[in-house]
């Protein structure tokens, strides 16, 4: 009888053993499946994936994931370290870093709640790995929310007014222009609730005075916050014209200016026309045609007094950022308070000035990454088509920085507002109320 052949030896792979063939046994990859490129394996039990269908015990027949990408659980630390290094440079033009305590802020839980939030959010939305990493982002901020209504409701020290309003800050930077949600009107419950703490603390005088780092950035940005919403849904801002000039000489998210900046008498005069509009929109009065042409005439003078100061290059950027700036401010004059149409030509020349500095290259990128806020008011009134592809690479430019939902949420109010305006709906003449009604509780801008 014929010796029986030997097709497989002990201990073969189990590539080999299923192709009854002789296996080498070089480890740690056999010859044969070496050469075709098969993995090897020489494990004592068979693994087999089913397409997620269990073979065999209880769940067998299930199809179920039977594994599921993890998100890799970060440390308070680490958020921290993220806000500090990573989102605060995004709210401030200064090139300087700003100290933050992480000791500090560690032993205060609204607060770091709050900072873990804010920056579990923003890495998230910059994730490739964003699905996965989403329900710890949820999670977050729902405690984030929870800490802050409880320490809302509990004793007022000092203390925990200036954690609250931080906090409060914090959580309008997460609903307002991180991830905007507009299934509510979650930005402008924020404001209003950051206007009553500052009402009941009355500790605003003490941040400008101590000049402490993260508490003045935090009042500047909502400061700007309040006045550009309030300019949207003609409320009435909580800072006045007159309380702009105290952010002289400190260092707010615009970086260190004199009382007397050409910046600070812009958002004064900013500040002055979203109170009339306040009366305009809810007490139906009209502004006296002397107080218009008085700020007007404040708004040019200040423009002449640039056109005749030779500037370095530094100085014309910041000429130009500020400029941005008053030209918004004339857009808001003409339109709500002198009630003109969109197409009117006072309009499209203020228009047409701002679109030239947003264009060109006086501005530094720092100081592109903030005129979000005139970007919506000039863009959104934009009738040429040269402008609106200068709108467009602008919000691109910013939007690589940023890493901001708000700016999705602001191209697509102004390609709605573009399309209504080329087929010529009432959009043309539509009150300024109404003309950002779908934007202004959606979203802060600035």
């Amino acid at each position: 009888m014929p010796t029986p052949r030997i097709r497989t030896v002990e201990g073969s792979c189990w590539g080999c053993k299923e192709r009854r063939v002789i296996c080498d046994l070089t480890l740690p990859a056999c010859a044969k499946c070496s050469k075709v490129g098969r993995r090897c394996d020489y494990g004592k039990v068979r693994l087999r994936w089913t397409d997620c269908v269990a073979s065999r015990g209880r769940l067998a027949g299930k199809k179920i994931p039977l594994c599921k990408p993890t998100a890799l659980i970060k440390s308070a630390e680490h958020h921290m370290l993220y806000f500090s290094q990573e989102v605060l440079p995004r709210f401030t033009i200064s090139n300087s870093v700003m100290h933050l305590d992480l000791a500090e802020l560690s032993k205060d839980p609204v607060l770091l709640q709050s900072v873990i939030a804010v920056a579990n959010a923003h890495a998230t939305y910059r994730s490739a790995n964003e699905q996965a990493l989403s329900l710890s982002k949820i999670e977050d901020r729902n405690n984030a929310l929870r800490l802050f209504r409880k320490h809302l409701m509990g004793a007022h020290t000092e203390e925990v007014n200036h954690s609250l309003f931080i906090a409060n800050v914090l959580l309008c930077i997460l609903d307002g222009i991180i991830e905007p949600i507009t299934e509510s009107s979650a930005t402008h419950h924020h404001i209003i609730g950051g206007k009553a703490i500052l009402k009941q603390w009355k500790g605003m005088g003490g941040i400008l005075q101590t000049k402490y780092e993260l508490p003045l950035l935090m009042l500047s940005i909502f400061a700007t916050l309040d006045l550009t919403h309030a300019l949207l849904i003609g409320d009435d801002p909580y800072f006045d014209a007159t309380t702009w000039q105290e952010f002289g000489d400190c260092d707010p998210w615009w970086g260190n200016v004199r009382s007397d900046d050409d910046f600070l008498e812009t958002m004064a005069i900013i500040s002055q026309l979203a109170t009339l509009g306040h009366e305009v929109r809810n007490f139906r009065s009209t502004v006296p045609i002397g107080v218009l042409l008085s700020i007007q005439m404040a708004l040019e003078q200040q423009a002449v007094r640039q056109l005749e100061t030779k500037h370095t290059a530094d100085q014309a950027a910041w000429a130009a950022f500020c400029a941005c700036y008053r030209f918004t401010a004339s857009v808001y004059l003409y339109r709500a308070l002198s009630v003109l149409d969109v197409n009117h030509e006072l309009v499209q020349q203020a228009v047409e000035s701002c679109m030239e500095i947003i264009s060109g290259d006086a501005l530094t990128d720092k100081l592109h990454h903030c005129i979000l806020f005139p970007a919506l008011i000039v863009g959104s009134h934009c009738l040429k088509k040269e402008q609106r592809v200068g709108i467009k690479k602008s919000l691109a430019r910013t939007g690589l920085f940023l890493s901001f939902e708000s700016l999705r949420s602001l191209e697509a109010f102004l390609e709605k507002r573009w399309e209504q305006l080329d087929r010529g709906d009432d959009c043309l003449t539509a009150s300024w109320w109404v003309y950002f009604d779908e934007i202004a509780n959606v979203t802060c801008l600035f």
